[in-house]
């Protein structure tokens, strides 16, 4: 739907190994973000701007959640949220 409407969305992948989240950062581009997947409090995430630091980041998230989300780094960028409500 947001497609449709012409907006942009960051790349984002979820993976349950370090190896498809590697291969996942590759496709997407450096920087990403890792995000442990389930999890509340960000636990085990934070910024890759390499592969060094996207395996030790998505090693220790996999310890909190059974999967990462690996998304486009938008650092830098401002956020705009819809919420649309109807009957």
């Amino acid at each position: 739907a947001v497609d449709y409407c012409g907006y942009k969305v960051a790349e984002s992948s979820c993976c349950s190994s370090v190896e498809e989240a590697v291969e996942a950062a590759r496709q997407i581009g450096y920087p990403v973000l890792v995000r442990a997947a389930f999890a509340l409090g960000g636990l085990g995430s934070g910024f890759a701007a390499d592969v060094q630091e996207l395996r030790a980041l998505v090693h220790q998230a996999l310890v909190n959640s059974p999967q990462v989300i690996v998304d486009k780094s938008l650092k830098g960028w401002k956020e705009l949220e819809y919420e649309v409500v109807r009957d």
